[in-house]
């Protein structure tokens, strides 16, 4: 066990993460960021190509939620390829085209697509430097740092031949273009095959991976990051420091085979939970100490400090920059040898640094959560489970997420920082060092060959303006905060949210922690949430039509576990006491005999699970708010199907894209 964590380091590096997201569609507004503005000359704004990127979370218990993307794929592909007609009723219902020619009152919705090319990413980029979390040695079976690299690989772990790099370096995409393109892949010969050979991609992704996912760091290192890190090194400190090595010339060569500057690009992120991701240069090297069982300084197992007692305060309305979690005094207990930077007091002088969480007199070390147990209390306990939170800074008084409006700005800004040039505290983001070209706006791409700066940064502006990038999130949203009418399942979802509808989903601003008007439902909580229906004393799946019910996440198989956005019917039961389902099961152990265990198992069999579940993914769902009309929402918790609405995942999608195609 080790003592006394102190960091002389300036405070100023202790803040939390996020700029503030705009509530309403129009245009992008944002705060510590960059609106777009095209430089230049006129930028494209249609394309007849469409590079698609899926960003797919690969931890454990997202296999029932990839065999949903098969089912959904084929269709969503098909579409692209063979448009529908759209009703120039606003509020009717697309339905298949006969041949490309539409009956009257509909239109064909967008010139189809004969260009594609089509690639994955997964979530797991490793233990961001922790020494015992997501670790890989020699080699890494279970995919736990994919490195942000394109995916090449089918369930029996080998590599698709279609998807194969030509010429032996970078290629692992999908790409189905006309004869005279020439893409480091084998150009497949149809979209029938296009379709089949996703699906062994898909099936490849597995849910093995890191279970601290890195969701939007992925797709920002792959497509963006000027000079993604090679490896990351920890120095010899005690504790230990973790550097930045290297430049990942693999990203830079599958970038530039992958990424064309004048297509249309789409950002699919599927995932049931929240981003969890830290930066590792946090506090100067420090970002690794959130992802491992051992924080330093701490009691072991999993537990977290606690913050000071201002991280406890409300939030006020008219000063939500300083108040609350957003007080430069809300600090961490780990750091019990600093001064608050404005007040000056002690650290460890504070009232929660001198005790133990609430509910419990007594614990393993005051100032610190206790490592969760079925008898600590709710509101003590903790792990690694749940540290990970777009309120982090409330509950631990630190935060080492990267500010939501750098990936904002990823995809919608010209020039964005390299790795010399980024600032982690919010406050100064705004001051960003954004002097490299936006490898996603740029004419040209460096295929890793040169990795020198100028080669990584010096890049010549290209035509693809900020309107031909999407990004939809696919993630832990009920999907009754969607719909049009969560009783009618046959009308289309809401073609645009309101302000009203992103508070009901992510509140009011939740940059400053403020979250008046959620829905509870979308509340991450340790603890059951008021006015949702309690546990019970007898097992029950729940009679909330969107979750089931509220649960005791003490029994959870992670010790500690959130409460759910919502739930859903698997397509089959999935057997817990299977070998080839342990580690991707809810229904074992404790939490298949307990009373208030989840309800995701069969009333009449504990050890089969019939449900499948998702947390609020709010970060993500930040990101897509940020990014006004360019960001769209989906449940990854499906509606009901009906014949009149066969590509749920997608319809909104469809709704927007259809200006940015061109003959």
């Amino acid at each position: 066990m080790k003592r006394g964590f102190a960091l002389v380091l300036a405070f100023g590096l202790i803040a939390a993460c996020g700029g503030r997201s705009e509530l309403d569609t129009g245009p992008l507004v944002t705060d510590g960021g960059t609106s777009d503005v095209d430089a230049g000359p006129s930028k494209l704004t249609t394309s007849n190509k469409l590079d698609m990127l899926f960003a797919i979370d690969n931890s454990s218990s997202m296999g029932d939620k990839q065999e949903l993307l098969k089912l959904a794929v084929p269709a969503f592909i098909s579409r692209l390829t063979s448009p529908w007609c759209i009703p120039t009723d606003p509020n009717g219902i697309a339905v298949p085209s006969a041949g490309g020619t539409c009956q009257a009152g509909y239109t064909i919705e967008f010139p189809a697509l004969t260009d594609i090319h089509l690639g994955i990413v997964s979530s797991s980029l490793g233990g961001g430097g922790s020494p015992d979390v997501c670790v890989v040695a020699n080699t890494d079976p279970t995919h736990q740092d994919d490195r942000g690299h394109l995916l090449n690989r089918t369930d029996a772990d080998t590599p698709l031949d279609d998807a194969k790099p030509i010429d032996g370096n970078g290629g692992n995409f999908l790409a189905w273009v006309p004869t005279s393109e020439k893409p480091n892949v084998t150009n497949v010969p149809n979209v029938s095959t296009l379709i089949v050979d996703f699906a062994q991609l898909v099936n490849g992704v597995g849910q093995h991976g890191c279970g601290l996912e890195a969701q939007l760091e992925s797709w920002y290192r792959f497509l963006i990051q000027p000079d993604p890190w090679d490896s990351l090194q920890l120095s010899t400190d005690n504790p230990p420091k973790t550097s930045l090595q290297g430049v990942d010339a693999t990203v830079l060569k599958m970038r530039h085979d992958f990424l064309r500057p004048d297509s249309l690009v789409l950002i699919i992120q599927i995932t049931d939970e929240e981003d969890s991701w830290s930066d590792p240069s946090w506090l100067g090297g420090y970002g690794w100490t959130v992802r491992t069982n051992d924080f330093p300084g701490g009691p072991g197992s999993a537990a977290g400090p606690r913050g000071t007692s201002e991280c406890d305060q409300p939030v006020d309305a008219n000063n939500p920059s300083t108040t609350g979690p957003n007080n430069p005094d809300c600090v961490s207990c780990a750091f019990p040898t600093n001064d608050k930077p404005v007040s000056g007091k002690p650290i460890s002088s504070d009232p929660n640094c001198q005790s133990c969480a609430p509910g419990s007199t007594t614990c393993p070390q005051k100032g610190w959560y206790t490592p969760a147990t079925s008898n600590v209390p709710f509101t003590a306990a903790d792990g690694l489970n749940v540290r990970y939170q777009n309120s982090m800074r409330r509950r631990y008084g630190l935060d080492p997420q990267w500010n939501i409006q750098r990936y904002v700005d990823g995809l919608t800004s010209r020039t964005v920082p390299d790795r010399t040039g980024e600032v982690h505290d919010s406050a100064q983001y705004a001051s960003t060092k954004k002097s490299c070209t936006n490898p996603l706006f740029a004419a040209s791409l460096p295929d890793g060959s040169d990795t020198s700066p100028g080669a990584l940064c010096d890049l010549k502006d290209g035509p693809r303006g900020s309107s031909l990038v999407y990004y939809e999130i696919i993630g832990g949203v009920p999907w009754e905060l969607l719909a049009q009418d969560p009783l009618n399942t046959s009308l289309p979802f809401k073609r645009t949210l309101n302000a009203a509808d992103w508070r009901r989903i992510i509140g009011t601003d939740p940059a400053h922690h403020v979250y008046d008007g959620i829905d509870p439902h979308m509340i991450e909580s340790v603890g059951p949430r008021t006015n949702l229906e309690a546990p019970t004393t007898t097992y029950s799946l729940g009679s909330d039509p969107i979750h089931g019910r509220e649960w005791n996440t003490l029994t959870a198989t992670a010790a500690i576990d959130l409460q759910y956005a919502c739930t859903f019917p698997l397509g089959g039961p999935k057997d817990c006491t299977a070998a080839a389902n342990a580690g991707s099961c809810d229904c074992t152990g404790v939490a298949a005999s307990a009373p208030d265990g989840p309800p995701l198992c069969d009333p009449n069999n504990r050890q089969s699970q019939i449900r499948g579940k998702a947390y609020p993914t709010i970060r993500e769902l930040r990101v897509a708010n940020g990014l006004g009309n360019q960001g769209v929402v989906a449940s990854i918790c499906p509606r009901p199907q009906t014949p009149a609405l066969p590509d749920p995942f997608f319809e909104v999608l469809f709704t927007r894209i259809r200006t940015s195609i061109s003959k």
